[in-house]
């Protein structure tokens, strides 16, 4: 391990600032933002800081035991510690990389750390409690223990990825095939002993030896809760992933790649091999549930950084004006002379052939990023502020100045400036891309937002059901607290008189939870409080409170408009909502929805209650008033559609129903969410019989 951390020489001075910037950008983006990577970061952080108390947590399988093992006793002193410690991982790999690359005389070998770190998705990750950093940090010191010839350390390094991800049991059999080929055989046994231990234990806990396998294959045939993703996820999208520098020289790099033996056999043989798993996986197969996200693909990023840092060579030789290999021909007879003639001719067109194929995969590496990029990709996060895909302009700066410093700087110039600028355009734009606000989309704003209702409000002193991971991060509550609930039905049953529900179109009704909308406001011992949603209404947040029947219904609303200050006109619209479907009181229900737009008056479902109420009061061209002052500040809000394509069909105006209820159906299908609409259906086939009657009118 001295030589990994060996970079103080003078001839080291590269990656030993390179290691100091990255440490500070990646620490600096950590404590500037409060957010995560996504709601998987919070979750696997409660569950790893009540490992203490549960056994379960060390061997579950979605928490993966290697991370619970190496966390569970920093993060007892708070979140911070999970940056600094994944910060100290990403070093070790970029400095295994480093000396993987220098080991196999690539020039500009300490490159290898920024073109792993600096990957958008591999930077994302780095700072949060996300397992991908452990396997990439895993897989760099097996091969900087590989080209060591360390074998009992390749052999331990390599037992441990299945612990820190299920699915690299698949590198497996190609590090027990180094193992044999160095005649290292009693190594092998290193190899599958961490996972037999992992299924003892977990299997004593679960008082099942074949839970590993169950739990991954699954007991019985049944969907993906995730749902499978397109067979080309991955490969449409590799480009966004890795960053356009990375994608432009990866291409480039494969021929550099194939003529190193070690290369082919250790770097790209895995590289393809895991690239096919994860898209078997995420496309067709049903192991271990698996959602096909993109960051699911990270742990093969360091056989990608070093075919960049081999594209990088390739192209670089080529822009040298005299090539050494030519220099160092010998000097020959004149009776030799046809002998050199012939010889030099050769290298010559060897030289004008690379030249010829270097060309060529550079402008298809810059055509494919283009049509990579050009596509609508499907984003991994929505940033705070619309933003534009730089990756174009960087491509073509990048080509532009690899041209210009070609054509006119000397090949000692060349040695600093080309690196510095693969360096420059490398970091700045993921640091752009992965900014440290990137991650906070509308649904946690909004849940962040609540946050700081629950924790004023009488409402935290309640037993709360709920299920979204976020909501444990904002409100700073442990999920294993006693008056947390899961929201599930059989919970939701066994509540007590003034328990709270939070319902969100998230997580309630899927994963673990088993809770739909419907079946809170069907039952008559839930009323809903407030309810929130973000901007573009396809996250929503509803708080509900159990109650002794009808008769307490008003009594829970006026506490919880007390608590809030009657400044909350989600609280009124609910009041007016319980007044109107539930007690029928259409006066108090007016009433109610006339206060919610008081307080706010661009609040769309607050016109929203009045137009239900003037329909049932068959009063419908005010209705269509109300709606229509909705939809000015809404106008893809689909309740407010379907309720004016009611009134507007009770007025007969089919022609104009017809048109709104298009609308309708156009956002209902948009929302892949969304649930099925009785109330929508029913008069679907109104307009359907309709456009029958008027098309045999026409005849």
């Amino acid at each position: 391990m001295k030589q990994l951390f060996n970079i103080y020489k003078k001839d080291k001075k590269p990656i030993y600032y390179i290691t100091i910037f990255f440490v500070f950008v990646n620490l600096f983006w950590s404590f500037y933002s409060n957010n995560t990577w996504d709601d998987d970061c919070p979750a696997r952080f409660q569950n790893t800081l009540h490992a203490i108390e549960d056994a379960e947590q060390f061997v579950s399988l979605w928490n993966r035991p290697l991370f619970v093992l190496i966390f569970v006793l920093p993060v007892q002193f708070g979140a911070w510690t999970i940056p600094i410690i994944q910060t100290f991982f990403s070093i070790i790999s970029g400095l295994s990389l480093y000396q993987v690359a220098k080991s196999q005389k690539f020039r500009f070998a300490y490159l290898a750390f920024p073109l792993l770190a600096f990957q958008p998705f591999v930077f994302g990750v780095s700072r949060y409690a996300m397992t991908e950093p452990l396997a990439v940090t895993l897989i760099c010191l097996s091969l900087f223990f590989q080209n060591k010839k360390k074998w009992t350390a390749f052999a331990i390094c390599g037992s441990l990825l299945p612990l820190a991800r299920l699915e690299l049991v698949i590198f497996l059999p190609l590090y027990a095939i180094a193992l044999i080929q160095a005649k290292k055989h009693l190594s092998i046994l290193i190899l599958g002993t961490p996972t037999l231990l992992w299924a003892i234990a977990g299997g004593i806990l679960n008082h099942d030896i074949f839970w590993i396998f169950e739990e991954t294959i699954g007991k019985e045939k049944k969907e993906n809760r995730y749902g499978h993703q397109e067979w080309h996820t991955y490969s449409s999208r590799y480009a966004y992933i890795i960053g356009p520098v990375v994608f432009l020289f990866s291409l480039l790099g494969a021929y550099k790649i194939w003529k190193s033996k070690f290369l082919r056999i250790y770097i790209l043989l895995p590289f393809v091999l895991g690239f096919i798993v994860y898209t078997l996986f995420s496309w067709k197969l049903n192991m271990g549930n698996a959602a096909g996200f993109l960051r699911n693909i990270i742990p093969i990023s360091p056989f990608i950084a070093l075919f960049s840092l081999a594209g990088i060579n390739t192209w670089f030789v080529f822009a040298s004006k005299k090539n050494k290999n030519l220099r160092n021909f010998p000097k020959l007879k004149k009776k030799e002379s046809l002998i050199w003639t012939k010889k030099v001719k050769d290298f010559n067109l060897k030289v004008r052939n690379n030249k010829i194929l270097c060309v060529v995969s550079f402008s298809l590496s810059v055509f494919l990023l283009y049509v990579f990029f050009t596509n609508k990709l499907e984003m991994h996060h929505k940033k705070l502020v619309e933003t534009y895909d730089f990756s174009l302009f960087y491509t073509a700066i990048l080509l532009l100045t690899s041209l210009i410093i070609f054509l006119f700087l000397k090949r000692k110039l060349l040695n600093y400036l080309f690196p510095s600028c693969i360096f420059l355009f490398l970091s700045s734009y993921t640091l752009i891309t992965e900014h440290p606000l990137a991650n906070s989309n509308e649904e946690r704003q909004l849940i962040s937002k609540y946050a700081e209702l629950y924790n004023s409000s009488y409402l935290n002193n309640k037993s709360t059901h709920v299920n979204h991971p976020w909501f444990f991060w904002s409100t700073g509550i442990n999920r294993y607290d006693s008056q947390i609930r899961a929201m599930k039905k059989e919970s939701l049953h066994e509540a007590k008189v003034g328990a709270i529900a939070l319902f969100e179109t998230r997580y309630s009704n899927r994963l673990n939870g088993n809770v739909n909308k419907t079946y809170l406001n069907d039952s008559e011992y839930w009323v809903e409080l407030a309810r929130h949603s973000t901007p573009s209404e396809n996250f929503l947040i509803s708080t509900y409170e159990k109650v002794n029947g009808f008769e307490n219904y008003e009594k829970s609303h006026f506490k919880f408009i007390e608590a809030t200050n009657e400044s909350d006109p989600t609280a009124f619209y609910c009041l007016g909502n319980t007044y109107l479907t539930k007690l029928n009181n259409l006066e108090k229900a007016y009433n109610a929805f006339a206060k919610s737009i008081h307080i706010d008056s661009t609040y769309s479902e607050g016109f929203l209650g009045l137009g239900k109420t003037m329909i049932q009061t068959k009063n419908f061209k005010n209705a269509i008033v109300f709606i229509n002052k909705g939809l000015e500040t809404s106008p893809k809000n689909f309740n407010l559609l379907l309720q004016k394509g009611i009134a507007q069909i009770n007025l007969q105006h089919f022609d104009s129903a017809i048109k709104t209820l298009e609308k309708a159906n156009k956002i209902k299908k948009s929302n892949s969410s969304s649930s099925k609409n009785k109330e929508l259906d029913k008069f679907n086939e109104i307009l359907k019989n309709y456009k029958k009657l008027k098309s045999r009118e026409i005849k």
